[in-house]
């Protein structure tokens, strides 16, 4: 199994994305969109190129932006996310200049949080585009230093269970710091790109994660470290298995295979969370500050070809539910990618 490699060619993967629902108040409800057309992202759009269907009838919407057009006032909220085992802080990504070049320089309105999981959470700094903050966060991170931190709550899911010796809390982890980054009441487009080796210590499941992602309107990103290695041990694995097997016929999989590929799924469970948050999974081969610049480029580009539709929502004291669904007055333009969101 491979993800997409991380934007590495012209064009960023499609996943396919479900529907996410948005609890809103007073602030904009936005749904964001991509058009593609023989598989390049298309440019240009106009508002009068779109409708907006609420709950299948036309409304009018207020805000219409794409970065390219350069009338962008939408703002764009990346939290990064680390896991902090051995595995993953081994890699070496905590490089401020390159998150300041690949992000901070790229996008004039786009702010950053950074946090750092283990059977915790921890916000080692607020949304900001000070360079000096995120500088401060990522050296605190990789140090593993005495930086002033926030302790963000995190909990198991209903009847979700954990390892009593403590571990990595995965999916807790995206829940927490997407609320907490969400906890703002702007209405911006929300991303998460979280790194792990995808091995968590609970019962909890993508889908724990994704329904939360959802509701607070954040895409999630995930990037697998260490797969390569896995995938190196579970050949070596089975080469032994079919020489073993080649003997004696009758034999079983080894405990050692089974956990390979007990590993293996975890992975795959992991990556979903791109798909199922309308975001992209990553698994590259290897990795390091170049695969990790075009990851960031990949994310910057991701934006600037993203179209925003929004507006205003009415009062709803019944909290009527409100599918949202953009689509192209002509469908010859392209394909839409994204468009829909539920709002409550």
């Amino acid at each position: 199994m491979r993800f997409a490699a991380a934007w590495l060619l012209a064009v960023a993967p499609l996943a396919a994305q479900e529907t996410p629902v948005f609890h809103t108040g007073t602030t904009l409800a936005l749904v964001r969109f991509h058009v593609v057309q023989k598989g390049r992202y298309v440019e240009g759009l106009k508002r009068e190129d779109v409708v907006l269907l609420d709950n299948g009838a036309p409304r009018p919407f207020t805000v219409f932006e794409s970065a390219v057009s350069g009338r962008r006032t939408v703002p764009v909220e990346l939290s990064v996310v680390f896991d902090t085992s051995g595995s993953v802080m081994n890699e070496g990504l905590l490089d401020p200049v390159v998150f300041k070049a690949g992000i901070l320089d790229g996008l004039d309105n786009v702010r950053i949080a950074v946090y750092g999981f283990s059977n915790k959470l921890r916000r080692y700094c607020p949304l900001t585009r000070d360079y000096g903050t995120l500088r401060a966060a990522l050296e605190a991170l990789r140090d593993r230093g005495r930086a002033v931190t926030v302790d963000i709550p995190i909990a198991l899911p209903p009847k979700r269970k954990s390892d009593p010796r403590g571990g990595t809390w995965i999916y807790e982890a995206v829940i927490g710091a997407a609320k907490d980054v969400a906890t703002e009441p702007v209405a911006a487009s929300r991303i998460m790109l979280i790194f792990s080796d995808g091995f968590g210590t609970t019962t909890s499941t993508p889908e724990d994660a994704a329904k939360i992602c959802e509701e607070m309107g954040v895409t999630v990103n995930p990037v697998v470290l260490g797969h390569s290695k896995l995938l190196d041990q579970m050949r070596n694995q089975q080469e032994k298995e079919s020489a073993r097997s080649s003997k004696t016929p009758s034999a079983i999989p080894s405990d050692a295979a089974e956990r390979m590929n007990e590993k293996q799924m975890e992975i795959e469970h992991f990556g979903s969370l791109g798909r199922l948050t309308g975001g992209h999974a990553f698994d590259p081969p290897q990795m390091d500050l170049t695969i990790l610049r075009r990851i960031l480029e990949g994310l910057v580009g991701e934006v600037r070809t993203e179209y925003v539709v929004g507006f205003t929502p009415d009062a709803d004291v019944e909290g009527k539910r409100h599918k949202l669904e953009v689509r192209l007055r002509d469908k010859s333009v392209g394909q839409m990618v994204g468009g829909t969101r539920v709002i409550r």
